[in-house]
């Protein structure tokens, strides 16, 4: 488990320095992929009423959000149609449960259908799907980071666009098709709940999969061999 505290975010860089990765998730999440994290959230952010990141690349958000004034978990997305922007997201409140609860949350993008599937599941297995379609084409996002406790870092924009957030990550992962199903995604985490380096019976074309057995302070290493690090962002937030 890894705690991301306020104003103390991570991020994966989409192409590693030195060439070390061997597949950069820069385009991962245009096409098919399925995204996966298992996380509880911890101390209350104050005086925000914007989402907290779960996981969002920047520029136009794009990513997995909690809100601690709604109680709700949602997926938030840009797309382009007739060369204008639109917002659209995924969102389900979880009452009567609390963000404090683990949660694991499965995203899903299948991009000829045009269609975004999110899999909610709590410690005591209730459940939700939703769906959401977009008319348009996916923002690009290619080239952006992936960054896992805020939604933005640059001191170009206000407070508002920080989305701060404060979770512990137990597990989580990037997978470039939509083909599996939950109860996969769960064989696979309980399969490497021990794992080191190297992801025991690894899914197909996945990116990055960290589950902490392997950490210093400052990175985290991906159990998918290709060297997709999951970094503290050491300037952010002083």
């Amino acid at each position: 488990m890894l705690r991301i505290k306020q104003r103390r975010p991570y991020y994966i860089l989409p192409s590693q320095r030195y060439d070390l990765t061997t597949k950069p998730p820069s385009r991962s999440m245009q096409r098919d992929f399925t995204f996966f994290i298992k996380f509880n959230v911890e101390d209350e952010i104050k005086n925000q009423t914007t989402p907290s990141s779960l996981m969002m690349r920047p520029g136009m958000h794009y990513g997995l959000t909690y809100n601690q004034e709604t109680n709700n978990i949602s997926w938030e997305y840009w797309v382009v149609k007739d060369n204008d922007l639109n917002f659209q997201f995924i969102t389900t409140k979880i009452e009567p449960y609390d963000l404090q609860n683990e949660w694991i949350v499965m995203v899903q993008h299948d991009s000829r259908a045009k269609k975004f599937t999110m899999n909610i599941m709590n410690e005591k297995f209730d459940s939700w799907e939703l769906e959401s379609e977009y008319d348009g084409r996916l923002n690009d996002y290619t080239e952006t980071p992936y960054n896992f406790g805020c939604g933005n870092y640059f001191q170009q924009v206000d407070d508002s666009h920080y989305f701060w957030a404060d979770y512990t990550l137990h597990n989580v992962g990037l997978i470039e098709n939509c083909k599996y199903s939950i109860d996969n995604i769960l064989k696979f985490m309980t399969d490497n709940a021990n794992s080191t380096f190297q992801s025991v019976n690894p899914l197909d074309d996945i990116i990055f999969y960290f589950n902490f057995k392997e950490t210093n302070r400052y990175k985290t290493w991906d159990l998918s061999g290709h060297c997709n690090f999951l970094m503290l962002n050491m300037d952010v937030g002083k």
